[in-house]
């Protein structure tokens, strides 16, 4: 049997066929490679299997954390969004409440504009009231905001006390020539010069601004009424102190407004300067530390604030003091001509109301703008989120592949 085995041609490896081998010829040599062959596919194909399942339950692994993460992306992004609504809804809610007080303010602001005109030109002699009527709703409103604010040391500037003058003048003592000079020089010096100063704004919209601009500006219209337009049988009896004021002379009027003023800035100094002196300190906010601020990049605010100890408050104090003297020289053209006085209030006035208009223009627009970016800001970041989220799963797979092989 070996001898007839060996016969066979082995150099051609195809032409050889297991089953063309009779089973009597097989040793056991050749059943037991067959049994090892056999064998061996049996661990191939479990390999195979087994790998096939990792795979299969890697791909599985992968697709429920991709879906998960899609929902947790989209639930993410919902409540982003809802977020976004509440705020958007109670800032609206806001906006409105705060849209309808600007509206109203901006209706009496215009009708405001409009009634003046109409009182001084009709019934000059009514003006004194509409100022001391609107006196009687501003003030306990410009308190109370300033008060809110920590702004009620402003309350102690030179305006308030120049307005509280002319009421005084108006109801309790309208024979005073002196005071009614006193009035006239600081309503028409540096009360109505105040709003270049200040940059008072006629912002309709705003009742805080339109307080400002009507605590400058309607004074000296007063006086200019009582002076120019009333009649003059009316001013005598009731403003006897205009009456008798024929004519301004500057040096007198120089020499009691500076007493009243005198007055005030030794009140100030007492009340403020010296009793609220570590208030002050602390951050409380006064005209001096708003003027040493805001001009504090010009040569006379840098030489103001160089000076050391108490100096800035006493050169300050003398700078006032000038700037209202020097206000104070074109009184008696204002005093004696009427067309002249006419002018500089119409002057002022339009000089408030192009502050008023560069507000609505540069603040506003600036705004807006400012939103815009913001806006922009937060679609770029969702964008980014968005992409980042989408690239994540990708750029990991490979890493799990290797992890379950």
């Amino acid at each position: 049997m070996t001898l007839e085995y060996e016969n066979y041609d082995y150099d051609d490896e195809d032409s050889i066929d297991s089953t063309d081998v009779p089973l009597d010829h097989l040793s056991v040599l050749d059943i037991l490679d067959n049994l090892a062959l056999t064998t061996q596919l049996t661990r191939i194909n479990s390999t195979v299997r087994r790998r096939g399942n990792a795979i299969k339950g890697l791909a599985l692994r992968q697709r429920d954390r991709v879906l998960k993460g899609r929902e947790e992306d989209i639930e993410r992004v919902k409540r982003q969004m809802l977020v976004q609504i509440e705020r958007f809804h109670d800032k609206w809610e806001d906006q409105r409440v705060v849209s309808q007080g600007e509206k109203l303010a901006f209706a009496y602001g215009l009708g405001n504009v409009l009634i003046s005109g109409l009182i001084i030109g009709a019934h000059p002699e009514w003006f004194h009231v509409w100022y001391t009527v609107q006196m009687a709703y501003l003030m306990p409103i410009r308190f109370y905001t300033y008060r809110l604010k920590a702004y009620q040391y402003f309350l102690a500037d030179l305006c308030y006390f120049a307005n509280g003058m002319l009421l005084a003048y108006i109801w309790l003592i309208p024979d005073s020539r002196r005071m009614f000079m006193s009035c006239y020089c600081l309503s028409y010096g540096t009360l109505s010069w105040a709003i270049v100063t200040w940059r008072n704004s006629l912002v309709l919209h705003s009742i805080d601004k339109t307080t400002s601009t009507f605590i400058h500006i309607f004074p000296p219209v007063v006086l200019h009424c009582i002076h120019h337009r009333v009649d003059r049988t009316y001013q005598a009896v009731r403003f006897a102190g205009a009456d008798k004021l024929h004519a301004l002379n500057l040096w007198e009027g120089i020499v009691w407004a500076s007493v009243f003023y005198a007055v005030w800035q030794t009140m100030y100094h007492i009340f403020i300067t010296i009793r609220r002196k570590e208030e002050i300190k602390a951050g409380r906010q006064t005209s001096f530390e708003w003027l040493r601020r805001s001009y504090g990049k010009t040569a006379l605010g840098r030489f103001v604030n160089g000076l050391p100890g108490p100096l800035p408050v006493c050169a300050f104090t003398v700078i006032q003091f000038a700037y209202q003297l020097l206000t104070m020289l074109p009184c008696p053209l204002w005093y004696r001509y009427e067309s002249l006085s006419g002018a500089f209030l119409f002057t002022i006035f339009m000089v408030a109301a192009y502050n008023g208009a560069t507000y609505y223009i540069d603040v506003f627009g600036k705004r807006f703008q400012k939103e815009l970016q913001k806006l922009q800001a937060e679609v770029a970041t969702w964008r980014s989120e968005e992409h980042h989220d989408e690239a994540g799963p990708t750029e990991a797979g490979p890493n799990e592949n290797k992890k379950g092989e």
